[in-house]
């Protein structure tokens, strides 16, 4: 059993390395460390990664969908804990770019079957609740990435 800081660095840094290329190579030493102890620390590496580049969206939700084949205590825990409490923090201050990101990850989630469809048909509604310029932009950017999911 490794120490918490030395979990903390080793999943850190696989999550910061990972990208389409090599993502097949990361997902068998990511599983090699103690996810059970660090799955708070792998949501919030994920999450946080995420935010610092959006473009890699879809790899980081694939890792996600692939960690929570094994442990499924994991999509749940970084729905609740991260990406949702990102999305009401970016809605709440009217934080574009940071809400965008959110809504992308939570699309890619959906398409992972990581987050359930009803979770972005409940987005969908709040978005367009009391829409906005910026909020409807958000719901366009947020159905473009899932909606064909969503249709089937």
């Amino acid at each position: 059993m490794g120490c918490p800081i030395a979990l903390r660095k080793s999943i850190n840094g696989l999550v910061n390395k990972v990208n389409a290329a090599n993502v097949k190579n990361i997902i068998p030493q990511l599983f090699s460390e103690n996810l059970i102890r660090g799955s708070g620390l792998f949501c919030r590496s994920c999450m946080k990664s995420q935010m610092a580049s959006p473009g890699f969206t879809d790899v980081f939700a694939a890792l996600v969908a692939v960690v929570n084949t094994k442990f499924p205590e994991v999509g749940e825990l970084l729905l609740r804990r991260d990406v949702v409490l990102q999305l009401k923090r970016a809605y709440k201050r009217n934080d574009k770019p940071q809400l965008l990101a959110a809504v992308t990850f939570i699309a890619h989630l959906v398409n992972q079957l990581v987050a359930h469809e009803i979770i972005a048909l409940e987005l969908l509604a709040v978005l367009l609740q009391n829409p906005t310029d910026s909020s409807v932009e958000v719901a366009v950017a947020f159905v473009t990435e899932c909606g064909s999911l969503l249709q089937r």
